[in-house]
């Protein structure tokens, strides 16, 4: 096989070729035209669209690349190299060498994406002895939506802005996603605004001849009505954009299939819009590709070297650090071939208000989140599923004790409670709270592996249950209510449960918000039903009483009850 060495970056000793370092080298392969991937090297070997934009963006004279075509191969020191598209970004290459004598080949990857792309060249595989892979996005959990679903949800994003009248700002990296997202636009003929980093990237695409790229319109720090804003991602919080007015921002990444992740890049939207192959795309790579032995490099590297092990592939990190696995645990490690059980979703009231929580929760539009919570309020007869499910919209679901939280589950009481059920295993449990802290995306995808019996469950048993778990003394009252209640629900009613009890129902809809729901609902004056509910210091109940048109006669609250004993008569379940 070829060798490959690592020492502060990939290095073939053979041809004396660096593959893509970040410390300047006499000569070097150079994937893309991003900064993470290049340095000043003597002479670099790159795509003629990646040695443009290296002149464009970094003042490289063009005397130092070479740049041969795709495809076509060159000769040097006894080595056949190619360079093949890699889909990541225009110019982005593949690099694919052959040692003449004995035909053994080697394949790196460099950055690359196995789904289609508007401006960059299709991704195109050799099988090769050797694969250097990158694997960004190497764990399980990166499975990104199809393309048509995210594109829909960008369109979708823009849209719902209009509709409220705030400019859509969307996030990605100056050169590669935003034309990539530019060429969306243009497609569907959206207007956009460009930051200046980002006009300069698409001219120079434009320059280097990649096509189905309007022609860049800069954003000057206003935006008209109907017209989005892309900008890198560090640029939100300059002084450019101090005076645009009402906004509403989304991160495209990858990195949005994490929980919790709008949060961490402070953004009102995270859409999985991906220059990167996702897990899939990194198996499909390496079936296209047939290695003999596989190095992975960047991202999830030890860990995807480790998966690929447990499938009897020759595979380890290229940077070391691989911890071996012993024979004897090597079967727990291995994905399961088995399908996950089918889990037959009963229709309930609980359905109906788990499906509305995530549809208001994916729908960007204020205007739609007031109109898909009116409806749902409108549509419920029963006055006691309007006081609970209106207590449960607003975060007022549980009775208020002084020096209580509205957490009512931490990790450890969850997961004795999901161990209890009968098949559940601690090795899966550990698994997914590694990848995912989120405790109600937690209980939802260890939920899925096992086999349960779901049942209907109406809103008031549902509270009941809460108020059961509030009011248990004793931890492990809770983990046997918790045990009996999971194991009779759908995985998706399961996630809604676990959000109610860690008080991180977040539907996105504020508590004004969802009184504006209630008054829409039921034609009710605003300002009534506010005075309503500053009496009754209850939005449930202001709900009922504006369904009946009676706000006139709300009350003040009476002392909560005891809770009734017949809460805690429940039967035990072994917790082994």
């Amino acid at each position: 096989m070829i060798e490959v060495q690592y020492n502060r970056g990939l290095h073939l000793p053979e041809l004396d070729l660096w593959l893509d370092p970040q410390i300047a080298r006499p000569f070097a392969f150079v994937s893309h035209a991003h900064s993470d991937h290049f340095a000043r090297h003597e002479t670099i070997l790159c795509s003629e669209v990646t040695s443009s934009l290296l002149r464009d963006r970094f003042s490289h004279p063009r005397t130092d690349c070479q740049s041969p075509a795709f495809h076509v191969p060159i000769v040097r020191d006894g080595f056949r190299i190619r360079l093949l598209p890699a889909g990541h970004i225009p110019g982005s290459a593949m690099i694919h060498v052959t040692r003449t004598s004995d035909n053994a080949s080697l394949l790196y990857t460099g950055d690359f994406k196995t789904r289609r792309s508007r401006i960059s060249e299709a991704v195109s595989f050799l099988s090769a002895d050797t694969l250097i892979i990158e694997s960004t996005f190497g764990l399980p959990a990166y499975e990104f939506p199809s393309p048509m679903e995210v594109e829909a949800e960008v369109l979708r994003f823009i849209h719902d802005c209009f509709a409220d009248n705030v400019t859509p700002v969307l996030l990605g990296y100056s050169l590669g996603k935003s034309q990539e997202v530019l060429a969306l636009l243009a497609e569907n003929e959206i207007p956009a605004l460009l930051h200046p980093a980002v006009v300069a990237m698409t001219a120079a695409c434009r320059s280097a001849g990649v096509t189905g790229l309007p022609h860049p319109v800069e954003f000057t720090g206003t935006a008209a009505p109907g017209h989005v804003v892309i900008t890198p991602p560090h640029a939100l919080r300059t002084k450019l954009f101090e005076h645009l007015g009402p906004r509403r921002a989304a991160m495209l990444s990858g990195w949005a299939v994490q929980p919790e992740s709008g949060f961490r890049f402070g953004v009102d939207s995270m859409i999985p819009f991906s220059d990167h192959a996702d897990h899939p795309g990194l198996l499909e790579c390496i079936q296209r590709v047939r290695p003999s032995r596989v190095l992975t490099v960047h991202g999830y590297a030890k860990e995807f070297a480790a998966e690929l092990r447990s499938r009897d592939i020759d595979a380890w990190c290229a940077s070391g650090g691989d911890q071996l696995e012993l024979p004897i645990i090597r079967p727990s490690h291995k994905p399961s071939t088995a399908r996950a059980p089918w889990q037959k979703r009963v229709v309930c009231p609980l359905a109906d208000f788990s499906d509305l929580c995530r549809l208001v929760e994916k729908t960007g539009s204020r205007v739609a989140k007031l109109e898909f919570i009116a409806n749902y309020l409108a549509g419920l007869e029963d006055d006691e599923n309007l006081r609970i499910a209106t207590l449960w919209l607003t975060r007022e679901f549980l009775p208020s004790r002084p020096g209580d939280s509205n957490n009512l589950l931490n990790t450890s009481t969850l997961r004795h409670a999901l161990l209890a059920i009968p098949g559940a295993r601690d090795e899966r449990f550990r698994e997914i709270h590694r990848k995912h802290k989120n405790l109600a995306t937690v209980a939802k995808l260890f939920l899925t592996d096992l086999q349960l019996h779901p049942e209907a469950l109406d809103i008031p048993g549902t509270a009941k249950f809460v108020l059961e778990l509030r009011y248990a003394t004793e931890s492990m009252d809770r983990i046997r209510a918790l045990t009996r209640r999971l194991s009779t629900l759908h995985p998706s009613e399961g996630e809604t449960i676990v959000k109610l009890l860690t008080g991180n129902l977040r539907t996105a809809a504020d508590s004004k918000l969802v009184h504006e729901a209630i008054a829409k609902a039921f034609l009710a004056n605003p300002d009534a039903l506010h005075h309503a509910i500053r009496i009754t210091r209850d939005s449930g109940t202001a709900a009922v009483l504006a369904k009946h048109h009676n706000l006139d006669q709300a009350t003040p609250p009476e002392k909560p009850d005891t809770p009734p004993p017949e809460l805690f008569a429940t039967a035990e379940l072994p917790l082994d």
